[in-house]
C-alpha cells in the first residue's frame, strides 16, 4: 500500500510541475484545406484549428494559396513566419497583435491595411515584399531589413514603443513616411546601426526616450519633439524647408540643418538641451 501512494505522490508532483512550465508556442502550419481564404477558417490550417496567442502561425512550401487575416480571427498569434517556398499574399483585414516570437518574413507577399499590427517580438524581412498598414505598425523591438525584399511604407505610420533598447538595421537606407519614438521611459531608445539611414519623408516624431548610435535618421518633413523626449547621442538631418521647434523642458539629440529654408527654434532660453553630436 506504501508503494501505491509513494507513486500517487510521486506522479501528482511530476503533473504538478509540467503545469508550471510555461507553455511553449506551437508551430500551426497553413495548409490550405479550407473553402475560403479565411484566417479564421481552422480548415486551412493543419490540425483543422486556427491558430491562437500562444501559436506561431506558419507559411511555406506547404500551401500557396492566399490568406486573409479576417475578423473572425481573434486578433493575437505568437509569432508569424512566412518561409521560404510560400508565394501566395497574406492580406490584412483586422488589427493584429504578434507576440514575443517575432515576424520573420523570407518570401511571399504581406500587404496591410488601414487597422494596426503591433509586433512585440522582432521584425525581420529578408526577402518578399511587406507593404505596411497605411495605419499603425508599431513595434517594440528590433527592426531588420539588410537582404533582399521589399519594404513599402504605404504611406502610414511606424512607431517605436514599449522599453529596452531596440535597433533599426536596414541595407544602407529604408524609407518611412512618418517615424515615432515613444519608448516608456528616459532610458529606452531607438538606435541606428552604423552607416545606415532611416529617411522619413512625413513627419519625425520625438516624444518619449532616446535616439542613438552612428547611423542617422534624414528628415524631408516635418520634425516634432516633444517635452518628455530625452536626447540620446545619435543625430538626425534635416533637409527639407521645415521649422525645427524644440518643446520646453524636453532634450534634443544632435542636429544638422542640412537646408537652406531649415530652421530652429527653442522655447525659452535654458529650457532646451542638446545632447548628441551636432555635425
Amino acid at each position: 500500500m506504501g508503494k501505491i501512494f509513494l507513486f500517487a505522490f510521486v506522479v501528482a508532483q511530476a503533473l504538478f510541475y509540467l503545469s508550471a512550465l510555461p507553455a511553449r508556442a506551437a508551430v500551426i502550419v497553413w495548409d490550405g484545406g479550407g473553402a475560403t481564404n479565411a484566417w479564421s477558417e481552422g480548415a486551412n490550417w493543419t490540425g483543422d484549428v486556427a491558430p491562437g496567442a500562444a501559436d506561431i502561425a506558419t507559411f511555406d512550401g506547404t500551401s500557396t494559396k492566399n490568406a486573409t487575416i479576417d475578423a473572425g480571427f481573434a486578433g493575437s498569434v505568437a509569432g508569424i513566419d512566412i518561409n521560404t517556398g510560400y508565394t501566395g499574399i497574406i492580406t490584412q483585414a483586422r488589427t493584429i497583435t504578434v507576440g514575443t516570437s517575432n515576424y520573420d518574413q523570407a518570401a511571399g507577399t504581406f500587404t496591410g491595411s488601414a487597422d494596426t499590427m503591433t509586433v512585440n517580438g522582432t521584425f525581420t524581412l529578408s526577402s518578399g515584399t511587406f507593404t505596411a498598414p497605411s495605419g499603425t505598425l508599431q513595434l517594440a523591438s528590433n527592426f531588420t531589413h539588410t537582404a533582399g525584399g521589399t519594404f513599402a511604407h504605404n504611406s502610414g505610420t511606424v512607431v517605436f514603443a514599449a522599453s529596452g533598447t531596440r535597433t533599426l538595421n536596414v541595407a544602407t537606407t529604408e524609407t518611412f513616411n512618418n517615424l515615432e519614438i515613444n519608448a516608456t521611459s528616459a532610458t529606452n531608445n531607438l538606435t541606428i546601426s552604423s552607416g545606415d539611414t532611416a529617411v522619413v519623408i512625413g513627419t519625425f516624431t520625438m516624444t518619449n526616450g532616446e535616439l542613438r548610435g552612428t547611423g542617422t535618421i534624414e528628415a524631408q518633413g516635418a520634425v516634432s519633439h516633444g517635452a518628455g523626449f530625452d536626447g540620446g547621442v545619435g543625430f538626425f538631418t534635416v533637409t527639407s524647408a521645415t521649422a525645427v521647434t524644440a518643446t520646453s523642458g524636453g532634450v534634443m539629440p544632435g542636429m544638422r540643418l542640412n537646408h537652406a529654408g531649415a530652421s530652429y527654434t527653442g522655447l525659452g532660453a535654458g529650457t532646451t538641451t542638446f545632447e548628441g553630436p551636432v555635425p
